[in-house]
């Protein structure tokens, strides 16, 4: 049984913030993802996006969830009816190479969280959990791996954007496939039974590994959000992550 905010704000009311603001980014994936429940051919289409007739009230929603007036997206949601902004390019580390008026950090969080029942739906139908993540990205879209779960089914890679699970190539960075084993450090910490952070030194990212026998109840998403306080640490010590977590924050310190 999964945890439900409530309980996740007792257990860590350090990140009461962050745990109220992720269960908006729920509602608003159920309303688009509903909005949408029809309309699911746009996912064949070349473009890739939301279709016409339902960015404006996707917009609309957004607002309530970034509580950002709609005018103010305006800029953003013109790019996208004009058909500027493709969502499948987002895993890449990719954002519209035109100006709009968003700092870089807040324009990727704004997009990633746009963005993320286009993913879901797309796992919908294209589903792919089990598969071997060959090239170090999840099969579905394309998203390398942040976050990666130990349990009794063994090793599990979490896809940040379209939630796909898959199975790591045996050894290597999950990021970078470099199998030099020197280039690799494992990270505990005290008072965080549950969670290490494995370390590449080859491409300076990390990956969080979540002991699933010891987090009970706890989604991918919620594990990720209850570990911040690791990416902060580890961040300091200049890894960087390769994939967003589910508030679309790279970059911990935007958390204030």
């Amino acid at each position: 049984m999964h945890m439900n905010i409530d309980e996740l704000v007792t257990k860590k009311p350090h990140l009461t913030d962050l745990f109220r603001f992720y269960e908006r980014t729920m509602t608003f994936n159920r309303v688009v993802r509903e909005l949408l429940s029809h309309e699911q051919d746009f996912l064949n289409t070349e473009k890739r996006s939301y279709p016409l007739s339902a960015i404006d009230p996707v917009f609309r929603e957004f607002s309530v969830l970034t509580e950002v007036p709609q005018d103010m997206l305006a800029p953003l949601q013109r790019a996208m009816e004009v058909g500027d902004i493709d969502l499948s390019r987002l895993t890449f580390r990719e954002v519209p190479a035109f100006s709009l008026p968003y700092p870089e950090d807040d324009l990727s969080m704004l997009l990633f969280l746009l963005a993320r029942p286009y993913f879901s739906l797309l796992r919908d139908a294209r589903p792919r959990d089990g598969q071997v993540w060959e090239q170090g990205r999840c099969p579905v879209c394309s998203g390398q791996p942040a976050l990666l779960s130990r349990g009794p089914e063994g090793s599990r890679l979490h896809c940040s954007y379209c939630g796909t699970t898959g199975t790591p190539v045996s050894g290597g960075c999950p990021v970078c496939r470099t199998d030099d084993e020197g280039q690799r450090s494992e990270l505990t910490f005290e008072g965080e039974a549950g969670f290490t952070i494995t370390t590449c030194d080859h491409c300076r990212s990390y990956v969080k590994t979540v002991d699933a026998t010891m987090i009970e109840g706890a989604t991918p998403d919620i594990a990720d959000l209850m570990s911040l306080p690791l990416d902060l640490v580890v961040q300091e010590k200049g890894y960087g992550r390769s994939a967003p977590n589910p508030l679309g924050m790279l970059r911990m310190s935007m958390a204030g």
